[in-house]
């Protein structure tokens, strides 16, 4: 979290975040019913994601303790944005080849099915761990050290 995200106040973090709203964007204009559940919860996801990257820029020094107790979640976090990002682009380019007439279809098909699920399942659960982050800290530090 600080050498990553704290270091440059968030900068580098929300670069990838528009990254992704222009992946965002093409999905949209796709219409495909996979392509809209993508979108819905990649937004949502991102949005989170921007959250919890202003939560850790801004509290790093004011409370690292907060910002520090949620170190797991926010890598498992980012880790799936990211993922799903990359899943995001994998519809869109199947939906291409598929519009192309790429023989290979039921492969594309797949990554279409694959992406909408991740959307679905994954990216669906971003949101919560934003929470658990950015208001989840007391229970992490509730207890004394030495109790653990």
């Amino acid at each position: 979290m600080g050498r990553k995200t704290a270091r440059d106040g968030g900068q580098t973090a929300k670069a990838i975040a528009t990254q992704i709203e222009q992946t965002e964007a093409a999905l949209a204009k796709s219409g495909s019913a996979a392509a809209q559940a993508m979108l819905k919860r990649l937004r949502a996801a991102r949005e989170a994601f921007v959250q919890v990257v202003e939560f850790v820029a801004g509290q790093t020094k004011a409370s690292p303790n907060a910002v520090f107790a949620g170190s797991v979640p926010y890598l498992m976090l980012a880790g799936n944005v990211m993922a799903g990002w990359q899943m995001a682009r994998a519809l869109l380019a199947a939906e291409q080849q598929l519009a192309q007439g790429d023989a290979d279809t039921s492969f594309l098909q797949a990554k279409i099915a694959t992406a909408r699920f991740y959307a679905e399942h994954l990216l669906a659960k971003v949101p919560g761990v934003r929470d658990a982050i950015v208001e989840g800290a007391e229970s992490v530090t509730a207890l004394p050290v030495d109790a653990y």
